[in-house]
């Protein structure tokens, strides 16, 4: 699960044009096995092509074996709020998380999502291999923390004629929702407001 929400918190970041001096976020209802204490993202606003610094302090306390994460997207227009469908992977779109065979990243890296993720799903696997919580092969995953602190992401530019590009255009507001896959029960709640 906390590899799946590094990917989706990554895909947030780069489509929050904050006005503020750091990412904002909150706690939308998420089950009290998950906590995440610290997510952000500098410099911000983000820019692209360009360096960020990545810092995410969390932990779920039960054995993961599978979910669904949904990503909901919303671009704010002076009359009203545009749902941003999910195209090529990316925008509001549903992922299925397993704790065994090819991992999201694995297949954001497979299937160059959106034409550009192929080189930051390869940074994102590497960072991931330096976190010893989240190394595990067992499956059920047991409970584990993350404890990233700055971590460097390249971030390509979005080619013009991309439908990347329109998606990275004005304001939006993003909820990141993981479900258990056997139950249903939100597990991870988070909301990053129009900003």
């Amino acid at each position: 699960m906390a590899v799946s929400t590094f990917v989706v918190l990554l895909m947030c970041t780069w489509m929050v044009h904050a006005r503020y001096g750091h990412l904002q976020w909150s706690n939308c209802g998420s089950d009290p096995r998950v906590s995440m204490e610290v997510i952000d993202v500098t410099p911000m606003p983000v820019v692209m092509p360009g360096d960020i610094h990545l810092t995410v302090q969390g932990r779920f306390n039960f054995n993961f074996t599978g979910a669904e994460l949904h990503l909901s997207i919303k671009r704010h227009t002076f009359l009203f709020d545009l749902p941003v469908p999910c195209l090529n992977n990316v925008g509001s779109c549903t992922y299925e998380i397993s704790c065994s065979g090819p991992s999201l990243l694995e297949t954001m890296v497979n299937e160059n999502w959106g034409g550009i993720f192929k080189d930051l799903g390869q940074q994102l696997l590497t960072m991931m291999s330096t976190m010893t919580d989240l190394k595990s092969s067992q499956c059920p995953v047991p409970p584990g923390s993350v404890d990233l602190q700055a971590y460097t992401l390249h971030l390509p530019a979005v080619p013009t004629n991309s439908i990347l590009f329109f998606l990275n255009q004005g304001d939006k507001s993003i909820n990141v929702r993981v479900t258990e896959k056997s139950t249903g029960r939100t597990l991870l709640c988070l909301d990053f407001p129009h900003t």
